[in-house]
């Protein structure tokens, strides 16, 4: 038997990945499966972001980059965070990434040593644990309520900090339940990560997709913090660009360098074909932003209406992202039932349709389904969870 490093052997695969696998092979055994649980926009990569790509090979773009990224696409994120959130950042502030997703491992190991603790506010994104773990670090959950919004308070987080404590890890709009902070909630939690001295990790990856006109407010806005802010952020969801896989990393220059010595040795650097194509869409219109989120908008409206008809469903009204996490745990012990993998397992095996258990995020009563899908398919997949509970009673 082959010797697996004990640092992987405890790593574990990722829920949404595992069941993108279940699923198509399913697909290929002929079974009509309505998937509800991919992380990515239905739409596809506006057009010229397409031709700046074709155009960038076509010109013999295709070799090495610096480590952390061709100057423009740095330069173009400083002036994004200066058009969007009047943030004043240099380019030696920010490193490109192969996603928004190695932003945050990376930005981890840039400042948590082995034995340090990370907070990590419940329900969290698949990844953050398994990330944390693989940098060395300890994660110390902060668990949160439905009545709250599914959000920490700022005594919750004072109360958390220890002497251990180097990093929070704060998700907004969050994946998987769809909650936005207020200005006023980051400034609350701003005053304790200031006055502690902790880092803060805010993946902001959804920002630019927010419901019912509200103004979202980042974490960069609060300059008092900024040499303790790491930012991540990216193109894969606004852009509609998740295969491209590039995103940043927005920090004190010294953090910036330390993940560009690492990146320098890991991954060398992002592709250089998606970079201009990032560019692109940075620096070009953002007319699709507007029709994403207006179609964004009436599937949620629709599938948060369907969920909550279902008799014993309670779901918050997400506020951004595209998910929306219903509580099923009306259902648990009802013919066999224990928990959310019994009852993920139970609607894709006897109703073909595929979402994610909330126990994948830490938070076992829900479930994460996604509607970043055509109205088409929501109505289909609703109509079998929707059945297929209601089998349960």
């Amino acid at each position: 038997m082959p010797h697996v490093s004990q640092r992987l052997a405890n790593v574990c695969e990722s829920q949404t990945v595992a069941l993108n696998s279940l699923m198509a092979k399913m697909r290929r055994e002929g079974k009509d499966v309505v998937a509800l649980g991919a992380g990515e926009p239905d739409f596809d990569t506006p057009d010229f972001i397409k031709e700046e790509a074709i155009a960038a090979i076509r010109q013999g773009f295709t070799k090495y980059t610096p480590a952390d990224g061709i100057l423009e696409l740095r330069e173009a994120v400083c002036n994004w965070l200066k058009e969007e959130y009047g943030a004043d950042y240099q380019a030696n502030e920010v490193i490109i990434t192969n996603g928004a997703k190695h932003a945050v491992y990376e930005g981890i190991l840039a400042v948590v040593d082995p034995g340090e603790e990370v907070l990590l506010p419940a329900p969290y994104w698949v990844s953050y644990p398994e990330q944390i773990k693989m940098a060395g670090g300890v994660e110390k959950i902060l668990d949160t309520k439905k009545e709250d919004g599914y959000k920490i308070t700022p005594q919750q987080l004072e109360k958390a900090i220890t002497k251990k404590t180097r990093l929070l890890i704060l998700n907004s709009p969050s994946n998987p339940s769809g909650a936005v902070y207020s200005e006023e909630e980051l400034a609350g939690l701003v005053a304790v990560i200031k006055k502690t001295g902790i880092y803060v990790l805010s993946d902001e990856i959804y920002d630019t997709i927010i419901y019912d006109g509200k103004k979202y407010t980042s974490m960069i806005k609060f300059k008092e913090i900024r040499d303790q802010l790491l930012l991540v952020n990216g193109v894969s969801k606004s852009f509609a660009m998740t295969g491209w896989r590039i995103g940043y990393l927005a920090a004190h220059k010294d953090i910036v360098n330390a993940v560009k010595r690492y990146q320098g040795h890991s991954t060398s650097n992002p592709t250089s074909v998606s970079q201009k194509a990032a560019l692109a869409g940075l620096l070009g219109k953002k007319d699709f932003l507007a029709v994403m989120n207006k179609a964004f908008t009436e599937r949620r409206n629709y599938v948060h209406q369907r969920l909550t008809a279902i008799p014993g469903v309670t779901c918050m009204l997400p506020q951004g992202a595209f998910y929306a996490f219903p509580d099923f745990s009306f259902y648990y012990g009802k013919k066999g039932i224990k928990g959310s993998n019994d009852l993920c397992s139970y609607l894709l095996e006897q109703f073909n349709v595929a979402l994610v258990p909330g126990m994948a995020f830490g938070m076992e009563n829900n479930t994460r389904l996604s509607f970043a899908t055509s109205m088409q398919a929501l109505v289909k997949a609703l109509d079998r969870i929707e059945n297929g509970l209601k089998s349960l009673l």
